[in-house]
Parts: C-alpha cells; structure tokens; sequence
C-alpha cells in the first residue's frame, strides 16, 4: 500500500510542477517518497493551498485508515469525526455497518432466548448481543451465548386502560430506517380500536410509538384489525421527531387503517360528547343536555337531506349515522343545529326497542319520540325550547 501510494504521487507531480516554488515540489517529492502523517501535517502547514494540498491529505488520511485495524469500532468511528470530508470516509462507513450489522439469524436469537415473544440479533460498536422481547413489552439484552446483559421495558402506549395487554403483532424486527442507527421494529394492538407502530433504540433506551385509534370495522379474511380513524401524532402544529415521521408514513401504507373523514370524525365527537353528558337518558333522566353541532360535520349534511318535521320555532329529523339513530333540530331564530337525541342503531325491531319515527305537539316546540318494543308502543316527550324529558 505505501508503495503503491508513493508511485501514485509521484506520476502526478510532473503535471503540476510547472506552476509551483522549487522548495514546495522539493518539499511535497520529499513528503512522498517518505509518507508519514508527521511530513504530510509538515507540508500541510507550510503550503496550506498548494495545488498538492488535496494528494497530501488524501495520502496522510490513508496512512490513518490504513494503519486502524479493522476490528477496532471505536478507532473507525473517531476516524469519521476526526475526518468528515476525507477520501477514504465510504471506507469507514461501510466498516461502521458491518460493526453494527449482526450475523445472528432470527432463529439463532430464538433459540438462545427461550420463552419469549420475538428475539433478535443487535451488533453495536461490534459487539453481538440478542434483544428478546417479552407479549408484556418486556425487553431482555443477552449475550450471544444467552447471558443476561441487562433487563429494560418498552413503555405501553395506550389510550384504554393501562392495565390491559397489548397485543403483539409480526413480524418484529431490527432495522435502520433512518441511517446507521438500529432500531427495533414492531407494532401491537390495545383491544380492536387502537394500533400502535415503534421504533425502539437499544443503544440509547429510546422509544417513539404513533397510534392509530377509533372505530374498529368488520374484519375480511386473514384480517387481525381493521380501525376506520385518526392518528394523534399527525395533528397539525406539532413538532414531530425524523421517527415519527418514518412511522406516520408507515400508517398511511396501511390499508388496515382507514382514516377518518373530517366530516365524521366531528359527528363521532359529538356523539360522545352527547353520549357522556346524558347517561341516563333512556332510563330515568327528566333533562337532557344538547350539543351544538358544527355545521361541517356529517350529521349536518345528513340533516339537510333528511325527511323534517317541522315545530314551532324548530325543525327536526331523524335519521341513522355512524351506528346510532339520532334526532337533530335545527333553531329558527339562531341558525344552530343541536344533538337532541342519540342511541344505538337497534339490531331486532321485533325485540329490542325501536325508535320509529318523531312529530311535534300541535305546533309546539315539543318533540315526540314514537317507539316500538315487539307488539307494544311507547313515547317520550322532549321540549327543544326547555329541554326537559317526559315519559
């Protein structure tokens, strides 16, 4: 190799010659014929911008490279620092991936882990280690011949109960999508209508999880989930990490998931929010208490289609949405449109109760809602103007 780099300075040299001081082309022969890192820093710092300035950094580079064993992680990576624009930095990288790239198969990592959910094989700073992850998020660091190295846990992602166990999803795997760093990759459901995708960074202990969460659809076949809804971390304004990034484009890949249309997900919103506020509304309310709607959600657009009923200073419709049956009036004199009334969509009208139909009390701002349970019928009376509730 010094040979070799000593010819290949010195067949240039004649092609420069011409243009430089006898003393830096005596200086710069000098520095070839005899190529250490003390001449090559000598020449450098006397002739700084000399034309041979780039072979001279390019030969006391290689002398450092050259002279690192291969097998030394930390000298390659203290070369890359000490040497950001060198020649021979695509030598040092490749150097630094196979470091940090393991030879232990899937299986290896199995069979060496023992009862766990997944295992693989993690090499940092080329050292080989197993990474054996555990259905509770667990996270054992072994060594290749299945010492335990350290324990650590991956941290439960959820908007459910805490207490409830996640459910692991495959495959589960070491990858580096944004570079060098290597990262252990999976995803795992909380119930039927929360999906959570991670990346996790065993060299620092670093996890970054996105979720997917709402309401879950009926399942084709071969299908683990299907969630129609929202992902948390796409909200706009907020400051997202490159990983967080990488993950929300992984949840738009999957067909899986649905996202929900803007004009739904404030319909769902306004459900609930009716939902939560009147608990007891089938059975022993006496008052109910209503949600103004935004004009841009679904139930609105629904409503402008819809058969009306028609009161004193209200109208009203009802129609199903989203799984429920629900009755939204429209004010006359303030132009909103409010929430009155909101159930689930029932599934035996020979059985269950069904709300049939609603009229208003001779014109009235008072709402019957007319029900069948099998052969038998009932009312409930609800005032728009008091929102009071009679049975």
């Amino acid at each position: 190799m010094k040979r070799f780099l000593t010819a290949l300075a010195l067949i240039a040299l004649p092609l420069v010659a011409g243009a430089q001081t006898k003393a830096e082309t005596s200086l710069y022969a000098k520095t070839v014929k005899k190529p250490t890192v003390k001449n090559a820093e000598k020449f450098l710092k006397k002739y700084p911008s000399s034309v041979y300035a780039p072979k001279v950094i390019r030969l006391r580079d290689s002398l450092f490279f050259f002279a690192l064993d291969s097998e030394d992680a930390a000298g390659v990576l203290n070369f890359r620092k000490e040497h950001p624009e060198s020649y021979f930095l695509p030598l040092a990288e490749e150097r630094i991936r196979v470091h940090n790239t393991s030879t232990i198969s899937p299986a290896q990592a199995a069979a060496t882990a023992g009862e766990c959910a997944a295992a693989v094989g993690w090499k940092k700073d080329n050292v080989e280690h197993i990474l054996a992850l555990g259905e509770d998020l667990s996270l054992r660091i072994l060594s290749p011949d299945g010492s335990l190295e350290e324990s650590r846990h991956i941290s439960h992602y959820t908007l459910q109960d805490a207490g409830q166990k996640p459910q692991l999803l495959q495959p589960v795997e070491l990858l580096a999508p944004l570079g060098g760093r290597n990262y252990l990759h999976f995803a795992y459901l909380n119930g039927d209508s929360e999906y959570v995708e991670l990346l996790y960074s065993p060299q620092d202990d670093i996890t970054h999880q996105v979720m997917f969460y709402g309401k879950p659809l009926g399942r084709g076949e071969g299908e683990l989930y299907r969630i129609e809804g929202q992902c948390p971390e796409e909200m706009a304004g907020l400051e997202r990490s490159a990983e967080v990034v990488w993950l929300c484009s992984r949840l738009k890949e999957n067909p899986s998931l649905v996202q929900i249309a803007e004009a739904d997900l404030l319909t769902d919103n306004a459900i609930n929010w009716w939902l939560e506020r009147n608990p007891n509304a089938q059975t022993s309310a006496t008052r109910l208490t209503f949600g103004v709607l935004d004009k841009e959600s679904s139930i609105v657009k629904t409503y402008s289609k819809a058969r009306k009923e028609y009161g004193k200073g209200y109208n009203a419709a009802l129609f199903d949405i989203r799984g429920y049956t629900v009755v939204c009036s429209y004010s006359k004199s303030t132009g909103d449109y409010s929430l009155v009334w909101c159930e689930p969509v029932c599934k035996n009208t020979r059985r269950d109760r069904f709300l049939n139909t609603i009229y208003f009390d001779n014109n009235s701002a008072t709402l019957n809602l007319f029900y069948y349970k099998g052969r038998n019928t009932f009312k409930l009376r609800v005032s728009l103007a008091s929102k009071s509730l009679r049975r």
